[in-house]
């Protein structure tokens, strides 16, 4: 009986990618092959690279349990711990800086251009140093991975739609461009070189890097990185983060396993896990994987909506460079999304209280208070009961479904932005 290894196909290109059986995606699988001869099992054996939007993985053990007749003694090949760690290999400055210009021709940055403001757009291109590169006929994106001591590990090579801003079917990496003789990746965190630079800010942690860069305009108290893949979010690559304030936010799924996943992974670390997303989608959202950029820019929650006495229409005010005035216990994302409300008055005492569960809005409107999600643990949840009794003082950390003039809103209010519309 022969004994063979298998391994999974060493990524030399888009050749040696192919389409999931599982989800279908194209250039997201890599099939087991023998390590000796390169041979490949079976077209279905494998594992796709989307780890936690897919998940199948179809192992040698699994195949030959299922087809007895061409049992073979099986063992995955696991490569041996080599004596002493290998030194990182770096990207050379000269082909990093080169990439730092035709922005003109780059396709994420004319998308972001259709979302942000000019200023907006250089902030986060000199911020995340955004590269560009001609191949697949121009337009391509590099997102370059800069560790905290300013050295290039590498760059992830990927091209948007510049209208839409989602991904296209290309993706490739500088060092597997450039072949370089001997190279040994050690991936970072993109966005590690921010971290020392902003000692004292919370880190929030996303996946995708397109994500990072949006979320740091519209939340910018937080330092944005992203894992660029669930697998990444391990103990290596989150070892700097010791002693920081860590939020992860995780995508959207059908069934909230990607949140799951997260989670486990976030109480591992000792960093909190937001729920936000889970908790202010619909379905819908969630089967599209909605991220926290895409709420963020699809729901403007970094603006305040007033009504106008006279026309009643919303009134959109932008902020900009806003500093918070309301002080937070906690740093959920409640208060980071109330943070950016524009002089907000300082509300003290009983001026804390929600005093009534239906009332009238400075512009006429009638509110009425039909639901409550606590998220400051003060447990009062007889807030809109039927004798109308109030809400106690608490730390801002609810969240409120309401009616106005009998309609109910599709979006939730935070109670700072309730206490608002009661004023007087």
């Amino acid at each position: 009986m022969n004994t063979f290894q298998y391994i999974l196909q060493p990524y030399t290109g888009r050749s040696s990618r192919h389409t999931c059986p599982a989800c279908e995606k194209p250039f997201q699988f890599s099939r087991y092959i023998a390590a000796e001869t390169g041979e490949i099992l079976a077209n279905d054996v494998g594992k796709c690279n989307r780890v936690d939007k897919c998940g199948y993985h179809y192992t040698p053990k699994q195949y030959f349990a299922n087809n007895e007749e061409n049992t073979v003694a099986v063992e995955v090949y696991t490569p041996t711990p080599q004596p002493t760690a290998k030194q990182t290999t770096y990207i050379d400055d000269s082909i990093f800086k080169a990439s730092l210009k035709e922005y003109n021709n780059n396709n994420l940055v004319k998308f972001l251009h259709s979302t942000l403001s000019t200023q907006q757009v250089n902030q986060v291109i000199n911020m995340y140093n955004i590269g560009t590169s001609s191949r697949w006929n121009g337009g391509t994106t590099i997102f370059w991975q800069i560790d905290n001591k300013e050295k290039v590990r590498t760059g992830k090579l990927i091209k948007y739609n510049p209208v839409t801003g989602k991904r296209m079917k290309y993706t490739n990496w500088v060092h597997s461009i450039l072949k370089i003789e001997n190279f040994n990746l050690k991936q970072c965190l993109f966005g590690e070189h921010l971290i020392s630079k902003f000692p004292n800010s919370t880190i929030g942690i996303v996946e995708s890097e397109k994500t990072a860069i949006i979320a740091s305009v519209f939340l910018p108290d937080l330092i944005w990185l992203a894992t660029g893949g669930a697998e990444n979010l391990n103990k290596e690559k989150v070892a700097l983060l010791s002693g920081r304030n860590v939020i992860l936010f995780p995508d959207t799924s059908k069934d909230g396993r990607i949140f799951q996943k997260w989670k486990e992974k976030g109480d591992k670390f000792g960093f909190e896990t937001s729920n936000y997303l889970e908790t202010h989608t619909n379905e819908e959202q969630k089967a599209d994987g909605l991220d926290i950029a895409d709420f963020l820019k699809d729901n403007d929650k970094t603006k305040v909506i007033h009504k106008s006495k006279t026309t009643k229409e919303p009134t959109i005010i932008d902020e900009k460079d806003i500093i918070p005035q309301i002080p937070y216990n906690t740093p959920s994302p409640i208060a980071i999304i109330d943070s950016k409300i524009q002089n907000p008055p300082k509300f003290e005492g009983a001026d804390l209280i929600i005093k009534k569960r239906i009332f009238t809005a400075p512009n006429g409107d009638k509110i009425e208070l039909v639901g409550i999600t606590d998220y400051g643990d003060c447990g009062n949840w007889k807030a809109h009961d039927k004798q109308n009794r109030p809400c106690r003082p608490c730390m801002l950390n609810c969240l409120h479904t309401i009616k106005i003039n009998g309609k109910l809103q599709k979006r939730k209010y935070t109670q700072l932005e309730i206490l608002i519309l009661q004023q007087e």
